[in-house]
């Protein structure tokens, strides 16, 4: 009897089981792209800034089993992601390259980890085709140059829905053991959601395709339950045991049930939010799922593809019903959607690689064009911020980065030979890679320096001086981690407050210590005693 996992794809050929060379050198090759340039921009704040500024606390508090922001107990997230940008922080130094260092590391391993289930299946065309839509799409590249746990939970999600897949079609334990490891770690690197996902997957698969045997395997296989329990139980009992109630409170129920029931930080939307965010997330690969455009039969009668999509469509309806979106959610959708791109190539057709190219340029120019557009648009930016590069500059930094696009996509457009050698998906993946170092090397710069410089500096400066720190008017954990001294909650007890410029007045009797680029540090009149 076939194995429905390996016949009747189009696409399927024999493949040797030894990568070629050129992949080694792919490999290594994203590896490189992932680095470059990954500790050149401040970090962004809330985020970054508070999951930076926790591992630098328990850094130097020398308790790696519970983490604290500003001294208070911070419950967001599991103690993974703080272990994993520790380590980084041990051997580079408590900097931003350190801290987004074990993203782009997860996104590396996540593009190797479905690079290699598609090779058997696909071919190496396609297996190289995977790993570079993974790195170069929108939201994949933002999340592995983002110091949080959102791409360390894609590696594990991806990781699962893999050795999933392979246990479904071949019933083995082998592959089942593995998935019970890498759910184990998502749980200590994000939380329950780590179980949610491959669990409702396997659970709708089994449901479509009547593998209720698969199902019982698993539930009663005690050597699966054992890793998982292994890996991810010490730690939430011991957070338990330390935190009782608090962290019940904290992180069950209002970083997890909460966030699902209500929206939290005002990251509210309907629900076509997903529906308008997915595509860009995918850009500039998006276009190429209109090869499944009127062959739905055959996208639900390939196994693979059906289970792809399935995986796809329960991330994307789960977390269109959460009252608390953000984008990066739909990242969680990667093992679908990478496999959904890929085994398009089936169905290739010129136009569709064309509409791709277009779609990149366009995109290209977007990214391009849009902080000339906002460097007019002051009055909608946050309170407190305001540019102080002029235009003619920008301009002058556009010029070099929009004539080395223009001569790449003139080399797409008018280069035969490199067409030839590369195949059109070939140019594609090399524009795609371009289009991603410009964002990494020119545009991630310009938006973290106009945006956190200014917190950055006054970080920095601020190490010079004495006394305690309070914020007003916003929330900069980042000026914690770049002053490497934790901020106090009560302005009373402040020596010193950081806020906006437009803030300022409200202290019209403190000293100004420094201002840079509408964020000001002030210091506490000595005739102006704390309480």
């Amino acid at each position: 009897m076939s194995n429905p996992e390996v016949s009747g794809h189009p696409a399927r050929r024999q493949w040797p089981e030894r990568p070629p060379t050129w992949m080694w050198g792919l490999a290594l090759g994203l590896l490189a792209f992932l680095l470059l340039g990954l500790g050149q921009a401040p970090l962004f704040d809330v985020d970054e800034g508070a999951f930076s500024e926790a591992t630098r606390e328990m850094l130097v508090s020398g308790d790696w089993g519970h983490t604290t922001l500003n001294g208070a107990d911070r419950f967001d997230k599991p103690i993974g992601v703080y272990w994993l940008q520790a380590l980084g922080a041990l051997v580079f130094g408590v900097n931003e390259f350190a801290m987004r260092l074990p993203s782009a590391l997860a996104t590396w391993a996540a593009a190797l980890a479905v690079s290699g289930f598609v090779a058997p299946r696909w071919g190496w065309r396609a297996a190289a085709l995977a790993a570079v839509v993974h790195v170069t799409s929108f939201g994949s590249w933002a999340m592995a140059h983002a110091a949080t746990a959102d791409a360390l939970l894609g590696l594990f999600l991806m990781l699962s829905a893999l050795d999933l897949w392979r246990y479904m079609a071949r019933g083995d334990l082998s592959s089942l053991r593995r998935l019970a490891a890498w759910v184990g770690l998502g749980l200590l690197v994000k939380g329950p959601v780590a179980v949610l996902i491959p669990g409702a997957v396997f659970l709708l698969a089994c449901l479509t395709e009547g593998q209720w045997r698969l199902l019982r395997q698993a539930l009663l296989d005690v050597k699966a339950w054992a890793i998982l329990l292994a890996i991810a139980v010490p730690w939430y009992a011991y957070a338990l045991w330390r935190h009782g109630q608090g962290f019940v409170e904290g992180f069950i129920l209002r970083h997890n049930i909460d966030r699902f029931a209500a929206p939290m930080e005002g990251h509210a939307g309907g629900w076509f939010y997903f529906v308008l965010v997915a595509p860009l997330l995918w850009l500039p690969w998006t276009p190429l799922l209109l090869v499944w455009w009127r062959r739905v039969g055959l996208l639900w009668r390939d196994v693979v593809v059906r289970r792809a999509l399935i995986w796809v469509a329960f991330v994307l309806v789960f977390f269109s019903l959460s009252s608390t979106k953000l984008p990066h959610y739909g990242i969680y959708a990667a093992p679908g959607m990478v496999v959904l791109l890929v085994a398009g190539l089936a169905h290739w057709r010129s136009w569709q690689g064309l509409l791709c190219g277009v779609m990149l340029v366009l995109w290209q120019a977007l990214m391009l064009v849009l902080p000339m557009v906002w460097l007019h648009q002051t009055q909608g930016l946050p309170v407190g911020w305001a540019w102080s590069e002029p235009l003619a500059l920008y301009t002058a930094q556009l010029w070099p980065v929009g004539m080395a696009w223009a001569c790449a996509v003139a080399a797409w457009l008018w280069w035969p030979r490199a067409r030839q050698r590369l195949g059109a998906v070939g140019v594609l993946s090399v524009m795609a890679l371009v289009h991603a170092l410009v964002m990494t090397l020119f545009i991630w710069p310009w938006w973290s320096n106009h945006l956190q410089g200014p917190v950055k500096t006054l970080g920095l400066a601020a190490r010079a001086w004495t006394g305690t720190v309070a914020q007003v008017g916003g929330n900069w954990p980042s000026f914690a981690f770049y002053r490497q001294e934790a901020m106090v909650k009560q302005l009373e007890r402040a020596d010193m407050v950081l806020v906006p410029v437009k803030r300022a007045a409200e202290f019209a009797h403190w000293e100004t210590l420094a201002t840079v680029q509408g964020m000001t540090v002030l210091r506490r009149p000595v005739e102006v005693a704390k309480p």
